[in-house]
């Protein structure tokens, strides 16, 4: 049974001493919660964050107390300045409350043996916190079944700490552990730790060792991680393997989610039609078929794409062999302030930048996570081609080769841009330090399809409950512009769409921007339809098909391209020359031209902060970039 707390002050409540159990992601954290606290877990909310902290009562033995087990979310350090909204942002700031307000509490850090230097350089960071800690090791068995013996005792003399080792997939091992916070729970808080000397390298060296008398098994692993390795980290075949099923991976998520997608829209045009029926084909009727469940049909429609990349993620992450291609691809990506994991949200942003921006989580380093989040928005996504298929059709008909070259130069140029902007953000940002890639392998290991499934199932719910409802709100906006008339526009007798959209709010906003895109060669029309587009890329083609008063453009765009390249302004010279396409297509490749990125990158950051930035920055050098490109456009000749 879950219950949803309001504010942590339930989490710290009563008297009940608090067990934060802390630890980097994938070390094993939910299962030693789970093993703790059986069946009894419920979700606590934070104020104002939505994630999700979980907390359960815990009774301790050999007492009549009761402790409160708390999972807090992963983090990799304690010392990098993040943002305080984010996932570590979160546990960071719980610890630092918890400690300030010197509330009875324990830390418990969770440590996957199995990558022992890793956590170790997070133990010395909680040793600095003045609060009683227990380190627990998990994956024991990983450990052995590689044929290494795992010490304790080294640990625990140059930690000053309780270590105990357990595999947390064994029920027996509930009870070492809550023998182990009882003691701590009913031991005086600690005084001041001597400072830590050791190196976690060399002390996780010491604690693991190689067995004297390796088993059959552990030796059969061997090999069969050698030969496994001896392919995949090929420095050839390797980063060859790796990129194939990056692509196919791609594919999947299109070939699997496109089907499911289009059933959900068929769902929500039906209940559209209901609406419609029901409330009549006034504004009404039409602000919830198309503002409301129009919006909830661009949520439905990424939803699958969310699930299968989460869950694709979490396969290759807990498979041991994420860490392997990230680490063949990070020679190529070091310079420009990349590390191999960020290649993969790069690359999935190619079809869409939502599912990336949530993939960003597979990067370990925080600030590199955010400057991947901030330069995914300019590469060049599936939507934005219909835009530029019009555009090519519109302005370069009839030049195949140069269209071709053209829509090959919009892809590169997404690239370069992201690539550029990674790099920049990273010179800016130096107050961050970097994390090193660490490079010890972990185990190749059978992924749990449990915990895979609850990946999906929470990243599903945290991007209807989070991205949903910013989508919804935006799509509300964008069609009260569109199709509410604008205050004092005249009565219109004959009433059409392109009329209607003449008159609306959308159309006075779109004359009003003229004077700061006349330079681009925009006028209102094109700002309407930029402004259209920003609910969902493809919507430029059916918004400027509206305006020059063709409906369903979508389905024809060439009668589209057609208007567009013969429309006349009222002196009889062309509205649109060829400088006019050249300037458009390059502000779409900059511009964040879409509601959902933006809903999603407030979902990663947790900060409107950052959506201002993204939207400014690739805004200004949209404009600068059309500003441009027109100007070398004229020079070279094209009318």
């Amino acid at each position: 049974m879950s219950h949803h707390h309001h504010g942590d002050e339930h989490l710290l409540g009563d008297d009940a001493p608090a067990v934060l159990l802390l630890g980097r992601p994938n070390a094993g954290k939910s299962s030693v919660y789970n093993r703790l606290t059986g069946a009894h877990a419920k979700v606590g909310n934070f104020p104002g964050v939505t994630v999700d902290i979980l907390s359960a009562d815990l009774p301790l033995p050999g007492s009549q107390m009761h402790a409160r087990v708390l999972d807090l979310p992963g983090v990799y350090s304690l010392d990098v300045t993040l943002d305080p909204g984010t996932d570590e942002g979160v546990a960071r700031s719980f610890l630092d409350r918890v400690i300030a307000e010197k509330t009875r509490a324990v830390l418990v850090q969770v440590l996957d043996a199995s990558q022992l230097a890793a956590g170790l350089a997070l133990t010395r960071e909680l040793l600095a916190r003045p609060l009683p800690l227990l380190v627990v090791l998990t994956q024991r068995d990983v450990v052995l079944a590689e044929g290494r013996l795992l010490s304790v005792e080294p640990l625990v003399k140059a930690l000053g700490v309780p270590v105990v080792a357990i595999n947390a997939h064994d029920p027996s091992s509930r009870a070492t552990l809550l023998t182990a916070i009882a003691a701590l729970v009913v031991e005086a808080p600690p005084g001041e730790r001597p400072t830590p000397s050791w190196s976690a390298d060399e002390l996780a060296h010491k604690a693991i060792t190689d067995a004297a008398v390796v088993t059959e098994e552990a030796l059969e692993r061997r090999d069969r991680t050698a030969q496994l390795d001896r392919v995949l980290l090929h420095p050839v075949a390797g980063p060859v393997l790796f990129l194939g099923l990056m692509i196919g991976l791609f594919a999947a998520v299109y070939a699997v989610a496109d089907p499911v997608s289009s059933v959900l829209d068929v769902g929500v045009q039906r209940l559209g039609g209901l609406a419609t029926r029901l409330l009549g084909d006034g504004l009404l009727g039409s602000f919830v078929a198309d503002g409301l469940l129009g919006g909830a049909g661009t949520v439905l429609a990424f939803l699958p794409q969310i699930v299968i990349l989460t869950a694709a993620m979490e396969l290759l992450d807990a498979s041991g062999y994420l860490a392997r291609g990230a680490f063949l691809i990070d020679g190529a990506l070091r310079p420009f302030g990349l590390g191999g994991r960020a290649f993969v949200p790069m690359l999935t942003a190619h079809a869409c930048a939502v599912p990336a921006i949530a993939a960003t989580r597979i990067v370990r380093d925080p600030l590199e996570r955010l400057t991947v989040i901030l330069a995914l928005p300019l590469l060049a996504c599936s939507a934005r081609i219909p835009t530029y298929g019009l555009v090519l059709a519109a302005f370069f008909g009839g030049r195949p080769v140069l269209q071709a070259t053209l829509f090959v130069a919009l892809y590169l140029s997404g690239i370069v841009a992201s690539v550029v902007v990674s790099m920049v953000l990273r010179r800016s940002a130096t107050r961050g330090r970097r994390l090193p890639l660490v490079l010890e392998m972990p185990a190749y290991r059978s992924p749990d399809p449990r915990a895979i499934a609850r990946a999906c199932w929470v990243a599903g719910k945290r991007f209807v409950r989070d991205v949903g409802t910013v989508i919804l709100a935006c799509g509300a906006v964008l069609w009260v512009l569109l199709h509410v008339p604008s205050p004092g526009a005249p009565a219109d007798p004959h009433p059409t769409a392109a009329s209607a959209m003449e008159r609306s709010v959308g159309a006075s906003v779109g004359r009003a921007l003229e004077p700061v895109t006349r330079p681009l060669g925009f006028d209102w029309r094109i700002n309407v339809g930029l402004l259209g587009s920003f609910g969902a890329r493809e919507l430029m083609v059916g918004t400027l098909g509206v305006i020059s008063g063709i409906e369903n453009a979508d389905e024809n765009p060439e009668s589209l391209a057609t208007r567009l390249r013969t429309a006349r302004d009222s002196e009889g010279r062309p509205r649109y020359t060829t400088r006019t396409g050249v300037s458009l297509l390059v502000f779409f490749v900059f511009a964040c031209q879409c509601m959902s990125t933006l809903a999603a990158i407030r979902r990663e950051t947790r900060s409107w902060r950052w959506v201002g930035f993204v939207v400014v920055y690739t805004y200004a050098l949209a404009w600068v970039a059309a500003f441009v490109a027109s100007r070398v456009a004229g020079l070279l000749g094209l009318g």
